[in-house]
């Protein structure tokens, strides 16, 4: 399997929404899977990335088989 590094932002959250982050996050936790958080002035961001443990990122499927730079995908 192949590593890749998956950034998921989440932008304009409500406090009450963080909150609920926070909590999903640490339950997550608990299961054993474990990986970055932040936030910034762009919103709270997961990081899927070498930090990453417990879990495995698949991707099964693109819209349109094709990365953002275009090119097609290659495995």
């Amino acid at each position: 399997m192949k590593q890749c590094e998956v950034l998921i932002r989440f932008p304009d959250l409500t406090n009450e929404q963080r909150g609920h982050l926070y909590k999903a996050a640490t339950e997550l936790s608990r299961a054993g899977v474990y990986f970055d958080t932040g936030v910034g002035c762009r919103g709270n961001d997961w990081e899927f990335d070498w930090s990453l443990k417990g879990a495995n990122v698949l991707f099964k499927k693109f819209s349109d088989g094709k990365l953002p730079s275009g090119k097609p995908i290659l495995v």
